[in-house]
């Protein structure tokens, strides 16, 4: 191989000086123009250009976790398989074709400033053109899915979202074709037809005979069309691409359970004439300007809608569109008014906050979040039904959720032998026993056989409940929409907590578990590990403290989702099941959990609905052929177990501390 033969000519059978100053003018140009339609668009939402640049740079520890999730586009893939590809193929070809540009360039500046070219041989000529011309062909598929798709849910978009998507999309078909058609114009100039093998779109269009004058007219439209895509990129939908990376850095670190706290109740109580600020909004006008582009990031992909259990059961809701509706809010005249006007208050109420749109969105949208801050501003405006409100006066009467008399609300557990902290005050476990764990007869149940367990692991004396000191966690009334009560609910456990010395705190409910572990350290519980009782329970087992007979059922597992997908708590349960028994995964497990319908405080009233959420999950779980349900939730376990007796159904559901205490070897 003759390596001079092959280096690269950039500017060949062209004038190199205009063609340089005319490539690098609009270069720039595109530049300029890029971040003049940005500061545009961001000022629209009343967000300053530097604003916005300073955000991403100070974000840059999230920029690689980022780009991980990013390369390997598993939310891409996940559900929607068409889009999916579709965005994958125009993806890792942009990017083919940024290297393939950056190896030209060094090849270009090194033959200038050097007289030497840096790459002229078989693995240069192999990625410039064999490798970038698979990478034209798969640009052109990818497109036309693409527009193939936009085409198929034009009533989704605005006006300027579909043809921006269809013409930037044309565009990038027009750039693969166009730079075939130079390359095989070269490939004919410079006789390279020995290297055929390595470019073989241009070997197959040099038939065609490309004149000079149509070179020339190819080779004088594709940069200039190259450099408008970029320049016109953040006033056209793509801009999801940037926006993706803002919204994965504005929720960096912060766990996928944890709500936003809107205002900070001992600040407003310190002050001479505590007066409780406004929250939630009712028009996309009253969203806070960073929310704002968050909402703008969405391409309507389906995937949140897809993976919504409220959806799946004819609930009033899609997730998707509700980002919709506020999007439209935000660009669209006459659609500013979300309650009363777009949304429906029933769309508000039928969410769970599961948390499977948000870990299905590409672009890292936080639907809950503008869910529960319209629901706030409902609950401000007493928006609610006669459940609704009936759960907001049991926790301000009774201090709990089921609106049970909290005087005894222990008594029961102190005759098995647990101590409260003022019986026990060397405890290292603060036993949380919850509402459902205190109150109701098949969670004490749940209770009951853990305080078996640890009893015959020796650990009875580890632990200590409250007594009557012990209230709500007030994860339904944050879920429901009553900030204020719940900071009310937070500030007396946080100051409870830190009177007795908690440094650590055991629960059977995932709910007070999630908001322990993620939203009191924001309103100043700090050094508490919590613990959820599956992984206390696993601990013991590998560490040979509990011995298990095989029990030679079938079991599968439903994982909560406060649990799993909003914790990531998914290895203890399945280790703990394996060393059970049989384990048969239901489809939908892990972080991909399917909701039991519970959460988002909707265990306390209803919407309306084709189906009961619990029924629909209950019905994934026995097509297992498992002869149990395993849980680790109280109100999951509830849920489970009234669809399992609405259907005459066998299979039984237990909590994971009741398979536990019937499978311990005694021997």
């Amino acid at each position: 191989m003759n390596n001079l033969q092959v280096c690269y000519v950039e500017y060949y059978g062209l004038p190199r000086s205009p063609s340089m100053i005319a490539v690098y003018g609009l270069a720039v140009l595109s530049v300029v123009l890029f971040f003049y339609i940005l500061q545009v668009r961001l000022r629209k939402y009343e967000i300053g250009l530097w604003e916005f640049i300073s955000i991403v740079l100070k974000g840059y520890q999230a920029w690689i976790p980022f780009l991980k999730d990013l390369l390997s586009h598993r939310k891409f893939l996940k559900e929607e398989k068409l889009g999916g590809a579709a965005h994958l193929m125009i993806f890792y070809s942009l990017v083919a074709s940024l290297i393939g540009t950056i190896l030209v360039a060094i090849n270009q500046y090194s033959g200038i400033f050097f007289s030497k070219q840096v790459y002229c041989g078989p693995l240069f000529l192999a990625y410039s053109g064999f490798v970038m011309d698979v990478t034209a062909w798969v640009m052109v598929l990818g497109s036309i899915l693409g527009i193939y798709r936009v085409v198929k849910r034009r009533e989704l978009y605005t006006g300027m979202e579909y043809y921006s998507n269809i013409g930037f999309l044309l565009g990038l078909i027009y750039l693969a074709i166009s730079g075939a058609f130079i390359e095989s114009y070269r490939f004919t100039g410079r006789n390279l037809t020995q290297y055929a093998v390595f470019m073989p779109n241009a070997y197959m269009l040099s038939f065609l005979h490309i004149s000079r004058d149509g070179y020339y007219a190819l080779y004088y439209s594709h940069f200039p069309i190259a450099f408008l895509l970029i320049a016109i990129l953040p006033a056209t939908a793509i801009f999801h691409s940037i926006l993706g990376l803002y919204n994965y850095i504005l929720s960096y670190g912060r766990p996928l359970g944890e709500l936003r706290k809107p205002f900070d109740l001992r600040e407003i109580l310190e002050k001479e004439n505590p007066e409780m600020p406004k929250v939630g909004y009712t028009s996309a006008s009253e969203i806070p300007k960073l929310d704002k582009l968050e909402a703008l990031a969405c391409t309507d992909c389906f995937r949140c809608q897809d993976n919504c259990p409220a959806y799946a059961v004819g609930r009033p809701l899609s997730p998707m569109m509700i980002i919709t509706k506020v999007k439209q809010g935000l660009e669209v005249a006459g659609k500013n008014q979300l309650i009363d006007g777009s949304i429906a208050d029933d769309e508000l109420w039928a969410c769970t906050t599961c948390g499977a749109c948000m870990e299905a969105c590409p672009v890292y949208i936080r639907h809950v979040d503008y869910i529960v801050d319209m629901r706030r501003n409902l609950v401000m405006n007493m928006r609610m039904d006669q459940k609704k409100s009936g759960l907001l006066l049991n926790l301000s009467q009774s201090n709990n959720s089921l609106g049970m008399s909290n005087a005894g609300r222990h008594d029961w557990l102190k005759e098995l032998g647990v101590k409260t902290v003022q019986e026990n005050p060397s405890f290292e476990y603060l036993f949380w026993v919850g509402c459902m764990g205190s109150f109701d007869a098949k969670a004490k149940e749940i209770v009951k056989s853990l305080i078996e367990i640890l009893r015959g692991a020796g650990m009875l004396d580890k632990i200590a409940i409250l007594g009557d000191e012990e209230t709500c966690c007030g994860d339904p009334a944050r879920r429901l929409g009553e900030e204020g009560r719940f900071q009310e609910i937070a500030m007396t456990n946080i100051d409870l907590f830190k009177k007795y010395g908690v440094k650590k705190i055991l629960t059977i409910c995932p709910h007070g578990f999630n908001t322990f572990r993620n939203e009191y350290p924001k309103l100043g519980l700090a050094g508490v590990q919590v613990i959820h009782h599956v992984e206390l329970i696993n601990e013991l087992i590998k560490g040979g403290t509990l011995k298990l007979k095989i029990n030679v059922d079938k079991l599968t597992i439903h994982d909560p989702c406060y649990l799993a997908r909003n914790n990531d708590v998914v290895k203890p349960q399945r280790e703990v099941a394996s060393a059970l028994g049989n384990l048969v995964e239901v489809d939908r497990y892990g972080k991909n959990t399917f909701c039991c319908g519970a959460g988002g405080a909707n265990y306390w009233y209803d919407v309306p609905e084709r189906k009961r959420i619990s029924h629909e999950r209950f019905e994934q779980l026995q097509a297992t052929g498992a002869n149990t349900i395993i849980t680790l939730c109280p109100f999951c376990n509830a849920m489970l177990d009234e669809a399992s007796r609405a259907k005459g159904s066998q299979v039984k559901v237990l909590d994971i501390s009741q398979v536990v205490k019937s499978s311990i070897n005694d021997k």
